[in-house]
């Protein structure tokens, strides 16, 4: 009677024995699925910064057409930043020189800026001046600024003119031949004020090239007269 009992007992028990395995399997599924479910939620976390990075990106862009458009209105030289011309650069600049009197051991002469641009600009202050050779190299010292004109602005329309009065010694000028050294020269390097590039002006005569003269002089740029 007892066994009886028994063997009756083992099939339940194996049949629960079953069930909690059912359970347990039931389980791991219901893990693999939450951790199938956060690996989109890592995705759109990423999603969100990528989109960070593209508004940064876009802050980015933003800030060189901040520059790009400052640099439209430095090259356009029409206006400045109070709507007033621009300073006169080289790339707008045609140099001559003219109006030459020579006596007392001195040429004086004019230096002629022309605006080429269409649009107006400014001139002021002193240009840079100095002879230069054939082979580029300087010859003598830079001029000196005659301080005795006042400096003003000069307003340059298209094609409009300022001058600049310049002195230079004739030949010798007084100078012993060891004080002077007179050497061939073949332009003017000037430098508009402001600016640093230089415009060549041909130039065919010799200059003293001795570096304890000192009487090249450049006045200030004026209207012209």
């Amino acid at each position: 009677m007892k066994a009886t009992t028994a063997r009756r007992a083992l099939p339940v028990l194996a049949l629960a024995l079953a069930g909690m395995a059912l359970t347990a399997c039931g389980a791991e599924t219901d893990g693999a699925s939450s951790h199938g479910t956060s690996a989109p939620a890592s995705a759109a976390a990423g999603a969100d910064t990528t989109a960070g990075r593209t508004t940064a990106d876009g802050t980015s862009s933003s800030t060189s057409a901040d520059r790009s458009g400052g640099q439209n209105q430095g090259s356009g030289g029409s206006s400045g930043t109070d709507g007033g011309p621009q300073t006169c650069t080289a790339a707008h600049l045609k140099i001559s020189a003219e109006n030459f009197d020579t006596g007392a051991g001195t040429t004086h002469f004019q230096l002629l800026f022309q605006n080429t641009g269409n649009s107006p600009c400014t001139l002021s202050g002193f240009p840079g001046v100095a002879f230069y050779g054939r082979d580029g190299a300087q010859i003598g010292n830079a001029a000196a600024r005659d301080t005795s004109a006042s400096v003003t602005t000069v307003t340059l329309l298209s094609n409009g003119h300022a001058a600049s009065d310049v002195a230079a010694p004739d030949g010798q000028s007084g100078f012993s031949a060891s004080q002077c050294r007179l050497k061939d020269v073949s332009l003017v390097g000037v430098y508009a004020p402001g600016s640093k590039d230089m415009i060549d002006v041909p130039w065919k005569t010799q200059e003293c090239s001795g570096t304890s003269v000192h009487a090249l002089k450049v006045g200030p740029v004026h209207s012209v007269r």
